[in-house]
């Protein structure tokens, strides 16, 4: 794209993320602090002329948008961090028997990559023998219903069209590992039986 295009472009994309902010030519000035006729050649029609970075930058964040959708570098007006905050999300939920609420999000995901970072080693990875020793002293129904759940859970992910990843915490696997933290009091063999179930 040739300079003349992108002071098009920017013209063109400057006056909307006036209009959309509600903001006057007057106000940008004083905010970005340049002269209001500064504001008036950037948006005149009859000249190409380009802003240097610290006016595009100060124009971006008064405005709310992008510098480099202002400059036609990328197609999204947000700004990087209010992309990114927009496609995180952190929900707080209760721990429940086989992480009913991430299979619920992973139904929903069906057939996109879906990253999943617990707090600790979700149930669907877990073995027999971990499930019985976490759950037993507080489960609201019977055990055989916890495993059977959590095996259809893992079944159904291995089935899926879903690309998955499940990035855990290297400190929760060493706690499991050497019996720490969350795990103390868990057997030893209990404890390799689920780690060698995790690398089959």
């Amino acid at each position: 794209m040739d300079k003349r295009d992108r002071a098009l472009l920017f013209r063109h994309r400057l006056q909307t993320a006036l209009q959309t902010a509600g903001v006057s030519r007057s106000a940008l000035a004083r905010t970005v602090k340049v002269d209001r006729s500064t504001v008036s050649q950037l948006l005149n029609p009859e000249t190409a002329r380009l802003p240097n970075a610290q006016v595009v930058a100060e124009c971006a964040a008064a405005l709310g948008v992008s510098g480099d959708w202002l400059l036609g570098l990328s197609d999204f007006p947000e700004r990087a961090a209010d992309l990114l905050a927009g496609s995180l999300t952190v929900s707080e939920a209760p721990r429940a028997p086989v992480d009913q609420q991430i299979f619920e999000w992973l139904t929903e995901a069906a057939g996109y990559k879906v990253r999943h970072v617990p707090a600790t080693l979700p149930d669907m990875l877990k073995t027999e023998e971990l499930l019985r020793w976490e759950y037993a002293p507080h489960l609201g129904r019977t055990m055989e219903q916890a495993i059977g759940a959590s095996r259809d859970h893992l079944n159904w992910m291995r089935q899926s069209m879903s690309d998955f990843e499940i990035a855990m915490p290297l400190f929760e696997v060493e706690a499991m590992i050497t019996g720490t933290g969350y795990y103390r009091g868990l057997e030893q063999s209990v404890r390799q039986r689920q780690v060698a179930h995790m690398l089959a």
